[in-house]
């Protein structure tokens, strides 16, 4: 027969043990679990450790594929990765590229250089970007676009990203725009007939003398020219024979104003006009006439001219220091009268104009 002792002992030690296997249950529970949230977390990695292999892969197809030149350059200066556009404007193999110093494979790199990238990369903006010249095969510029960032390699260190984006047929698009923009420019000013400035020339030479003048109390003088019986002479010998006097007229007056400032044009038909900056009236007077002499040794015929039969050319001369307060075509006015005058007292002559504003017109 068991003993009571004994048979409470053998209760109390399966409650312990049910205690126990409740615990151990709970636990494989919590085990479960646990090994359930490890798993979603394996695989919640993986799947972001595979998005990140698969963004690097695109990342380096861009790398590789793209055709602008990119390189990778650690702070040290070493080259760490080129992509193939990059070797061949290097014009180098990818083992003479990588690992190297941008210094020695790039003569646009320098250390003493602030264009240099590593030199910008040191700078507290992160981004950069200027344009740069690189001789070609062919002996011609090539010109890109440099675009360069801050990061940091896979080893661990600073460099940069550069970007170098080929702009060579827009540079020589702007270029060529530029020579055709200063051609038309040109021409605009010139007189197509003479090929000396023409009326437009001159206003602007005019409008520009004129507040230079003023500002400096200089004087500017004008003479006006006129190709005496230049109807009878077109008239005589046809337009083309006159066409070729213009020219002759124009390349002699054109002799008379020396100057860096002086400018002689084509002041409308068989008009001419000598603009003199900082010339008062006896020097504009002494020009005029020698104008008037260089078109008369010309000695070209003109048999039906009323003044002599050979060309010649009546002149106005008038000397103004300019003032904000007076137009300019006051001097205009004036050297024109002074020209009405000697193509009514039998032409071939200089006459000079008469004052009517002392203040402003000096003769």
């Amino acid at each position: 027969m068991t003993n009571p002792e004994t048979l409470l002992s053998l209760e109390e030690r399966i409650r312990e043990l049910e205690i126990e296997n409740k615990s151990l249950a709970e636990t494989c529970h919590n085990l479960a679990t646990s090994q359930k949230k490890l798993e979603e977390l394996v695989a919640a990695s993986t799947k972001k450790q595979l998005a990140m292999e698969m963004q690097s892969m695109e990342l380096e197809q861009i790398f590789s594929s793209s055709s602008d030149p990119i390189w990778v350059v650690r702070q040290d200066g070493t080259i760490v990765r080129a992509n193939s556009a990059m070797l061949r404007l290097l014009n180098r193999t990818h083992d003479a590229v990588v690992g190297h110093a941008c210094h020695d494979v790039f003569d646009f790199c320098s250390r003493d250089s602030a264009r240099c990238p590593l030199t910008q990369a040191h700078l507290p903006q992160s981004f950069h970007e200027w344009d740069i010249e690189c001789p070609n095969a062919k002996g011609e510029s090539d010109f890109y676009m440099v675009s360069t960032a801050s990061l940091v390699t896979l080893d661990g260190s600073p460099g940069i990203v550069g970007h170098f984006r080929d702009i060579t047929i827009r540079k020589r698009a702007e270029a060529a725009l530029e020579q055709a923009n200063t051609a038309l420019s040109h021409l605009a000013r010139v007189d197509a007939l003479t090929q000396i400035p023409n009326r437009r020339a001159f206003d602007e030479a005019l409008q520009a003398e004129w507040g230079r003048l003023a500002r400096e109390e200089g004087p500017l003088s004008l003479v006006l020219c006129d190709i005496d019986c230049f109807k009878k002479y077109n008239d005589h010998y046809g337009h083309q024979a006159g066409d070729k006097v213009l020219r002759r007229v124009a390349e002699a007056l054109a002799d008379c104003a020396r100057r860096p400032a002086d400018l002689a044009s084509r002041y409308g038909g068989e008009e001419f006009a000598l603009l003199l900056p900082q010339t008062p009236l006896e020097g504009a007077l002494s020009v005029a006439e020698k104008a008037r002499q260089a078109v008369e040794d010309l000695a070209l015929q003109h048999p039906t001219s009323s003044v002599k039969p050979i060309l010649t050319l009546s002149l106005g001369v008038a000397s103004v220091i300019p003032s904000l307060h007076i137009a300019p075509t006051t001097l205009i006015e004036s050297a024109d009268k002074a020209l009405y005058q000697a193509k009514n007292a039998d032409r071939n002559r200089v006459v000079p104009a008469v004052c009517s504003s002392p203040t402003s017109l000096n003769l």
